[in-house]
């Protein structure tokens, strides 16, 4: 057998091997047709107690139609909520956003998310919809995605109000790829 053959086998057999190594993480792809402003910011704890104005400044990117914006879990420390926010107006005084938030638990296994409209609903003319992919069978009935119509301006799918647990918290493993797609028709 020729070096170069060998060399070949060994580097299909390695990127064989590092299939199961890629990270798990969440997406939101701009489906919209025309230009969005996203962010990925960390949440702060109820009773963290560092005053609003002294907290880290959310830096929009403009998303472009089709784009994607990515986040791994692994980028941030474990037990630390992420959110992945979007709004069509990030020049406002309070924007209105459309988030997906996750809390990665590696150490315990499972990944804790919701999309939530608390902050307002900038996308429900459109529509979004939420789809999860986990390798791993979940415990409990609570790893699913979300999907609202467009035009449904309270969505029983998704955190309208903070208390809203019961229909907008998922639980999955912490390899889940979460993937919301925002102007889904």
């Amino acid at each position: 057998m020729s070096r170069t053959w060998k060399m070949m086998c060994f580097l299909v057999l390695l990127s064989l091997c590092l299939v199961g190594f890629v990270d798990a993480g969440a997406e939101v792809a701009n489906n919209c047709p025309v230009s969005i402003w996203c962010a990925i910011v960390m949440g702060y704890d109820p009773t963290d107690q560092t005053p609003v104005n002294e907290r880290l400044a959310v830096s929009w990117v403009s998303q472009n139609p089709g784009q994607v914006l990515s986040s791994n879990f692994a980028d941030h420390a474990q037990n630390t909520s992420m959110a992945m926010m979007c709004t069509r107006d990030p020049g406002a005084n309070k924007p209105l956003v459309t988030q997906l938030e996750y809390t990665w638990m590696r150490d315990l296994g499972q990944t804790y998310f919701d999309v939530s409209n608390v902050e307002g609903e900038p996308f429900a003319d459109e529509g979004f919809i939420m789809t999860v992919k986990d390798p791993k069978t979940p415990l409990f009935n609570t790893c699913y995605g979300a999907h609202c119509e467009a035009g449904d301006t309270s969505c029983n799918q998704v955190y309208e109000k903070s208390n809203d647990d019961f229909q907008g918290m998922r639980t999955c493993s912490d390899s889940v790829d979460i993937l919301l797609t925002l102007c889904s028709g």
